[in-house]
């Protein structure tokens, strides 16, 4: 299909925010397409575990489970801690489950995990012991042709895994035991699983009505005219474009995860590198302000998270970061320690994390857990993936080590004696499973799905006692706390209050209002997804 310059909608990002909108547009009779400026699609969406999180579904009667709007309120509204803008904590409860039936009226297949609890937060007001959580049914290279391989790499699961997948198999930590027979059948029938599923899912259905999706076309400004957003500007392949938007532009870019700048500006903690692709600027957020766009930013961010640097292979090779917050920290035979050689908090719970990370000394005036480090032993290396390596793969050349703990310590600038005191008392504790200072291990997901459910001692806990030991410098990564503020129907709200005619914003571009400064599993793809789709039913009402 030729490149068009006018549009009834233009969505700008790819991932499932993006996608979701142009989808539901077209589901409305509207013309739409997606702009994304890297050559792959997906964003940090394909980068996901792929979990969606759905109260009050029309799934659960067939699985027995009982569900109420009401319910799954009390629960977000836990979970945001007071925070959340209530009109679009509601939107998001209220027409989520609306959304879920749109789309697989349009052919999308999600699967339903009724045995799936409300984690981390199972005694909260309104959880469930399952019926919230969905996965995206596995998409192939048969039925995607060539799009297949356009799709956004997820680093850290295998391809064709599922969340359901990991946890009947032992969790992350037993990857080694994983039914090798079956992945090795899904990777060569080009079978995608987490967030890239996700991804297939959406785009199988923008191909089936013909919605272009541009690759290597970045956006940089929006068209306003009589103050009403009217399309926007870019380049591809070094020439500009302008493409008109007759009923809305929707701004699906994700955070700005990718621009240190912001990140200076709203996630006030140093050293942060990004989780996700290089592409994740802030764009959205920067074309949208320039018109007036207000900001919100939630006190708090609970998806923070710890991860540390792959060198490249090769000098021209990039540095890459992989974030652990779910992996490798969660596995038995690891600690955490600050340059003080002391441990914090809770490893295998990032949420834990959020605060001690963050703490700031004002005699000192300094981040006293920052820098900190992850420690792990032989047993560690000889049972676990390290670095996307597979399991028990001898260790990166770059990887500091030490036939001692204090060597180790005086390798990575640790206080040696510290570290040798706080190894010995954590191991005391750890050969019985327990962590009487930190509660490490006590979360049953965390268990399940982060852990290693074989391990003879703990699923995320044992000592760290076998020579040699390893130890790998990390720092801080996460999700946006600040985006575009949005009304329930997905309009980009302007700094003096009223919504800006013709301009949408979703996903991580917009702030995370309806759930506050709290995190459920599947509620970042699921208010993509959600409020893509109302940003289309608006625009869809909306005369062009």
């Amino acid at each position: 299909m030729a490149d068009e310059t006018e549009y009834d909608v233009v969505c700008v990002g790819s991932g499932v925010a993006g996608c979701a909108a142009a989808l539901a547009a077209a589901g409305r009779g509207l013309s739409a397409c997606v702009l994304e400026k890297s050559s792959r699609i997906g964003g940090g969406s394909a980068y996901s575990t792929g979990g969606l999180w759905i109260g009050a579904n029309h799934h659960q009667a067939a699985h027995g489970i009982e569900d109420s709007v009401e319910e799954a309120r009390a629960y977000l509204a836990f979970i945001a801690g007071g925070a959340a803008v209530e009109e679009n904590l509601d939107a998001y409860v209220e027409r989520s489950p609306e959304a879920l039936r749109a789309f697989e009226a349009m052919g999308l297949e999600f699967q339903i995990r009724p045995t799936v609890p409300d984690h981390y937060y199972p005694h909260a007001p309104g959880a469930k012991p399952g019926g919230r959580s969905f996965g995206a049914a596995s998409v192939g290279r048969a039925e995607m042709g060539a799009w297949f391989d356009l799709i956004e790499e997820n680093p850290y699961f295998p391809p064709g895994v599922s969340n359901t997948d990991i946890a009947a198999w032992g969790g992350l930590g037993n990857m080694r035991n994983w039914a090798a027979d079956v992945l090795r059948q899904r990777a060569e029938k080009g079978a995608l699983g987490t967030g890239q599923a996700v991804i297939g899912q959406f785009l199988l259905g923008l191909i089936r009505r013909g919605v272009p999706v541009r690759t290597g076309t970045g956006v940089d400004a929006l068209i306003v005219r009589d103050g009403r957003v009217v399309g926007v500007r870019g380049r591809k392949d070094g020439e500009a474009f302008e493409i008109a938007a007759r009923r809305g532009v929707v701004l699906a870019t994700g955070g700005y995860e990718g621009n240190p700048a912001l990140v200076d500006r709203f996630e006030g903690v140093p050293g942060w590198h990004s989780m996700f692709p290089p592409g994740i600027t802030g764009d959205g957020m920067t074309m949208a302000t320039e018109i007036g766009a207000a900001v919100h930013r939630t006190p708090e961010n609970f998806l923070l998270f710890l991860g540390y640097e792959i060198p490249g292979e090769t000098p021209a090779e990039a540095t890459r970061f992989r974030m652990t917050g779910f992996t490798e920290l969660s596995y038995p035979h690891t600690i955490v320690v600050n340059r003080a050689g002391r441990r914090f908090f809770d490893e295998s719970s990032f949420q834990k994390g959020v605060r001690p990370i963050k703490a700031f000394d004002p005699a000192t005036h300094s981040y006293p857990n920052l820098p900190c480090f992850m420690i792990f032993d032989r047993q560690f290396q000889e049972r676990y993936s390290f670095a996307g390596r597979p399991p028990g793969a001898p260790p990166p050349d770059w990887l500091a080590s030490a036939d001692t703990l204090a060597g180790l310590a005086d390798r990575l600038g640790i206080d040696g004696g510290a570290l040798t005191d706080t190894v010995a008392q954590f191991n005391r504790h750890a050969a019985a499973g327990t962590d009487p200072e930190f509660g490490r291990g006590e979360f049953l997901w965390i268990k399940a799905l982060s852990g290693d459910s074989t391990h003879p001692i703990h699923p995320n806990l044992a000592p760290v006692g076998a020579p040699p030991y390893y130890g790998v410098r990390l720092y801080p990564s996460g999700s946006s706390s600040a985006g575009l503020l949005t009304d329930p129907a997905a309009r980009v709200v302007h700094v003096r209050g009223y919504p800006i005619d013709g301009l949408y914003a979703c996903g991580s571009a917009a702030a995370p209002s309806d759930f506050g400064v709290g995190y459920q599993a599947g509620l970042l793809l699921t208010r993509g997804m959600t409020f893509g789709y109302l940003a289309a039913q608006h625009a869809a009402e909306t005369a062009g």
